[in-house]
């Protein structure tokens, strides 16, 4: 419908000249957040009787002056009537991002208007690195990040509530997801004293920006020399007593496995020098038992018989085991070979019988 059609019927219904039924104002344009209810008006003259919503040419609701006739839950409608008008409200609840449409309102005798739905999210807004403090008049740069939006919000500065120019920073923005987007912006900053400085980002459904604040504090050169010295001065420390701490105890642990060396070592040898001396004895003590002390200079006709033995007067010599007399030159023989016998008898108690033959 042209303007002079408009204009006319208008015209026609100051004057009171019945004609048909038309649309007076149609719906607008919507940014809606995501999840929240989205809202359509749509006002039509006297007599009406039948509106019918669409969206992206489907329809939704129909609305008869008995009553909305309601097929989607997610779709209802509220109305507002004057003598002259009827406004039908259309209210989509919980919108998503599916519900990015064109937005219709149908009137069977005046055609249609019709509007767009625009869906966006507000993500989140804040400073990647936090930046306390600064040195009086040197330039610093403050990166304020915009997560998880859509579409890509508009990112501006303040400083102490005073907008920045534009020049002062740059935006960049990159796809986080199949719908999402990031935003960087980077704020160059040359303070000459303290100062509030926030990052604002928005979108046309957002009522105000979402905001990051940060407050930094300026400094004078000599602070910021200081502070470093004091730095390298703890540093040079603190580097040395931990070099030291490390030494002893690497020290102490090198010991101790010395010394745990050594014992196991100690101990091996010792357990070493019992199974020898042991076999050692065992050896000696399988060979006296078997053999016993040999006297080559004793025949076994010298040697008496064990009644005569026992009945024998006198003592029992305990130095020598002596052989009966005879021959001088075999005496001396038998006596020496006794007493080379003699020192191999083992230390240990063994009980010894001495004879002295004749």
């Amino acid at each position: 419908m042209g303007i002079v059609g408009t204009i006319l019927k208008l015209f026609s219904i100051t004057l009171g000249v019945c004609l048909s039924t038309f649309i007076i104002e149609g719906p607008k344009n919507a940014f809606v957040l995501l999840n929240s209810d989205a809202t359509f008006n749509c006002t039509v003259s006297q007599p009406w009787h039948v509106i019918i919503w669409l969206m992206n040419g489907a329809p939704v609701l129909t609305i008869i002056p008995k009553g909305p006739i309601v097929t989607d839950p997610q779709y209802g409608q509220r109305n507002y009537t004057t003598q002259d008008r009827f406004t039908s409200e259309l209210v989509i609840t919980a919108v998503t991002l599916k519900n990015n449409a064109t937005v219709q309102c149908n009137l069977q005798t005046d055609g249609h208007q019709q509007a767009r739905l625009f869906v966006q999210v507000a993500g989140m807004v804040f400073f990647e690195s936090k930046i306390l403090s600064v040195v009086i008049n040197h330039s610093t740069d403050v990166v304020c990040k915009a997560e998880s939006w859509n579409p890509a919000p508009t990112i501006s500065w303040t400083i102490n509530q005073t907008a920045v120019d534009a020049k002062m920073y740059t935006n960049t923005f990159h796809p986080a997801s199949e719908r999402l987007y990031n935003a960087f912006s980077t704020l160059n900053l040359t303070l000459p004293a303290n100062a509030d400085v926030q990052c604002l980002a928005t979108i046309k459904a957002l009522p105000q920006p979402r905001t990051a604040e940060l407050f930094i504090t300026v400094k004078p050169l000599f602070d910021f020399a200081a502070n470093q010295d004091k730095t390298w001065l703890i540093v040079a420390i603190v580097v040395p007593i931990i070099g030291v701490i490390l030494l002893i105890i690497l020290i102490i642990i090198i010991v101790c496995c010395i010394k745990r060396s050594k014992h196991t070592e100690s101990s091996y040898q010792n357990e070493l020098r019992k199974i020898s001396r042991k076999k050692s004895l065992e050896a000696t003590g399988n060979g006296l038992n078997k053999s016993g002390l040999e006297n080559f200079g004793v025949s076994a006709e010298s040697i008496p018989s064990s009644h005569q033995i026992d009945s024998w007067p006198g003592s029992m010599n305990n130095d020598a085991l002596e052989t009966p007399e005879g021959p001088t030159s075999n005496r001396g023989t038998q006596k020496a070979t006794i007493n080379q016998y003699m020192p191999n008898i083992p230390t240990y108690p063994r009980k010894t019988r001495h004879v002295t033959a004749v």
